[in-house]
């Protein structure tokens, strides 16, 4: 059974916070900095054993198997997080998957799983979350994003699609849910060692470096809105 306690003195205390691709990585140093600062955390992952996992050692975190790109599975977690908790402050879309190979070689398939995962996912789960949030006139969508959508390299031509497109997404909605008071930030992290896509270095971000500005951005006083976070790893000298 999942312990329900959670930290009632951190500074989002109260707050219901779902969160994406939870099981590992980046998505679990976000919900382990949240349930950190007191917020009820909701993790949306495939892999079941790895969300109860997180479970065993996060208290308070709720579990639920689904795919991102699934609509249905979408509007069922987001109404069972209202059902629960009472309310939901926020959603935080992380969930992503890359593939690299130059536009020739790139798999059809890897191409529509990185336009599903990125791009498909986090505009689903907003479209399931704005009606409570509207409702509320409060909360936060939080979309990870990453370096690669703001900037393009060789072989990355359907990844950084796929994230530029989570820029225009967030872009668009900041417009679109200014009359409502709700905040959109976008976070754009580059190398980070979670070994992503097969990806090692020998430097890049923490997974917690991730998290700390979730934390400081839904923190923040809410008349300051964090639009885009830029973050790059510290490179070793040559």
């Amino acid at each position: 059974m999942t312990d329900e306690r959670t930290n009632e003195t951190g500074r989002l205390s109260g707050r219901a916070v779902i969160v994406t691709g939870a099981s590992r990585g980046i998505g679990r140093a976000i919900v382990e900095a949240l349930a950190a600062e007191g917020a009820a955390v909701v993790g949306v992952a495939r892999d079941m054993a790895r969300l109860e996992a997180v479970a065993r050692e996060v208290p308070g975190f709720v579990a639920h198997a689904a795919d991102v790109r699934d609509g249905e599975a979408a509007r069922r977690i987001v109404q069972d997080t209202v059902d629960r908790f009472g309310s939901l402050s926020a959603v935080v879309m992380n969930a992503g998957v890359g593939y690299y190979a130059r536009v020739e070689d790139l798999d059809e398939r890897h191409l529509d799983e990185m336009l599903g995962v990125n791009l498909k996912g986090p505009f689903i789960w907003s479209q399931a979350a704005l009606p409570f949030l509207e409702r509320q006139r409060d909360g936060h969508l939080v979309f990870i994003s990453s370096v690669a959508g703001t900037t393009t390299f060789e072989g990355g031509a359907g990844y950084c699609a796929s994230k530029w497109g989570v820029m225009a997404l967030a872009d668009t909605l900041r417009q679109e849910v200014k009359p409502y008071e709700l905040r959109v930030t976008v976070v754009c992290p580059g190398s980070v060692a979670t070994g992503f896509a097969g990806a090692a270095r020998g430097y890049g971000l923490d997974p917690s470096d991730v998290a700390h500005v979730v934390v400081e951005a839904l923190a923040a006083p809410k008349r300051a809105i964090y639009n885009t976070v830029i973050m790059r790893p510290m490179v070793p000298p040559r």
